[in-house]
């Protein structure tokens, strides 16, 4: 995550300095352009793997009851299943062949996901209305994040594959954007401090039941010290 945002932050820039005239101004556009490449290339090296928990995904899609929901599902997990399959091959010829060679091959897999992102966004459309219907203000922040998320998603991807293109700037910082929403949703959170507080108040108790405990105790033998004495 962190590295796509760096990969887009770069993308931001070099639509930044495309229109450059200034040596300087190319230069960066140039060195832009080649740490976006770079980052591209070392994401998708590390993306071998990723298609086992999309099929293991698979069967949990098939038991929704309903039909909408089961349909919408699988076609998101199929495409961006086609997207890694397509993925692979193109690294495999870009690491055989050159950077040059495979990159229909990883357009076409863009494409898939952006569908796969447009069904997620559709999906999440669904769990909005009956969070919204439910009542849910919890529910209803989380899938207008999700949304926004997958519509941003789907827009650079569509880009990428240079299937709608827009705009180098918008899509690096919409890409800038949505790495931070994954990054701040797998941040750890903190425990909050009221829990401390009630678990310092608890320990606090129990000390002092057993200073009162101890107390009793030794006046109880102090107390049968002194009759055995007066005895």
């Amino acid at each position: 995550r962190l590295l796509r945002l760096f990969q887009f932050g770069g993308r931001a820039v070099m639509g930044l300095t495309a229109a450059a005239s200034g040596a300087t101004g190319r230069k960066v556009h140039t060195n832009a352009r080649n740490f976006m490449v770079a980052l591209a290339s070392a994401r998708r090296t590390f993306r071998w793997g990723r298609e086992i928990p999309i099929i293991l995904s698979i069967p949990h899609a098939l038991q929704l009851r309903n039909r909408v929901d089961q349909a919408l599902e699988l076609s998101q997990k199929m495409s961006l299943l086609m997207f890694v399959i397509f993925d692979h091959i193109g690294w495999l010829r870009q690491t055989s062949t050159g950077m040059k060679y495979g990159v229909k091959t990883i357009q076409k897999g863009l494409k898939c996901l952006s569908v796969s992102c447009l069904f997620a966004m559709a999906c999440g459309l669904r769990r909005l209305s009956r969070s919204v219907d439910a009542d849910q203000g919890c529910e209803w922040r989380t899938c207008m994040l999700s949304i926004c998320r997958n519509g941003s998603c789907a827009l650079q991807a569509a880009h990428s594959a240079r299937w709608w293109e827009t705009s180098d700037v918008l899509v690096g910082l919409m890409g800038v954007a949505t790495s931070a929403m994954d990054i701040a949703s797998a941040w750890p959170r903190q425990e909050k401090p009221k829990v401390a507080v009630e678990q310092s108040c608890s320990e606090q108790q129990t000390e002092f039941a057993q200073r009162n405990d101890d107390v009793d105790s030794q006046a109880s033998t102090d107390a049968t010290l002194d009759a055995k004495g007066l005895e």
